[in-house]
Order: C-alpha cells, then sequence, then structure tokens
C-alpha cells in the first residue's frame, strides 16, 4: 500500500530510538454478551496500531487486555479502552485514548517520531517555567475533527 510506504520510509529517515507502544482493549469474543456494549474503535485501532509496529524494527507493541492488566493499567494510568501509551527511550511517554485516525494521524505519527527522539518540543522559556512546578499537573488535550 502507498501510504504505507510513505510512513515506512518516514520512520527510516526520522525514527531515532526505540517506541515502546502499549495498547489497552478489551478481549474479542465470538459471541453478543447481554448488557455489554462492545468497544466500537478497539479492533481497528488494534489494526492500525500493527500495521505500525511492522513498518519499522524501532516500534514494539504490546497488547494488553484491560479487565486483566491491573498492573499495566496502574503504572501507566489508563483509565478506559481504547488507551495507547506510547514511550521512549528517555523515559517520556505520550497517553492517547481513542482511535487516532482522520486528521489525527498525522499528529500521531509526529509523537511516535518525537518520542523516538526524546525532544523536548518546548521552548526553554516554558521549560523554565515548567521546573518551577512543585505538584504534579494532569493535562488533557481534546480533539475533534472540526
Amino acid at each position: 500500500m502507498k501510504d504505507q510506504e510513505l510512513i515506512r520510509q518516514k520512520f527510516a529517515a526520522e525514527l531515532v530510538g526505540p517506541v515502546k507502544i502499549d495498547y489497552f482493549t478489551e478481549r474479542e469474543l465470538s459471541l453478543e454478551v447481554p448488557g455489554r456494549r462492545p468497544c466500537a474503535y478497539c479492533k481497528p485501532t488494534r489494526e492500525m496500531l500493527q500495521e505500525l509496529a511492522a513498518l519499522s524494527e524501532l516500534i514494539s507493541l504490546r497488547v494488553h487486555i484491560f479487565e486483566e492488566a491491573a498492573e499495566e493499567r496502574t503504572r501507566f494510568g489508563i483509565e478506559r479502552i481504547p488507551g495507547t501509551v506510547l514511550r521512549g527511550r528517555n523515559g517520556a511517554a505520550f497517553k492517547y485514548y481513542g482511535m487516532p485516525g482522520g486528521t489525527e494521524f498525522p499528529a500521531f505519527l509526529e509523537s511516535i517520531v518525537d518520542i523516538s527522539r526524546g525532544e523536548v518540543l518546548l521552548s526553554q522559556e516554558s521549560v523554565r517555567e515548567l521546573k518551577k512546578l512543585r505538584d504534579d499537573v494532569l493535562v488533557r488535550v481534546f480533539v475533534t475533527p472540526t
């Protein structure tokens, strides 16, 4: 596929270090359970992440079943599915909920590259101000296609 080849080339040219992807999903059931609504975006997100991981030896993917991975959920702070954590070698991490599709996909690819480089994409002034913080700060960014 042409898009996959372009992404493969991007990763070959721009990835510097390894990126670990931890993906949290539900167990796929072959039957419908009354009272349980299946996750609409879990399977397509997993398939997309598997395709991305196959495009570079520097990207590894671990799939976790949300209900069975209490230790990993706690370690990464995952609260719902689908949940994705990108991790680089310097301890940098990026958490993403939902499926990074459509207009969000290019930014997701850039996040993979940034994590691999271990770069801080903030101005020095911003980094100085952030170092002044004494308490943990939770930053949530919400995106929509519109």
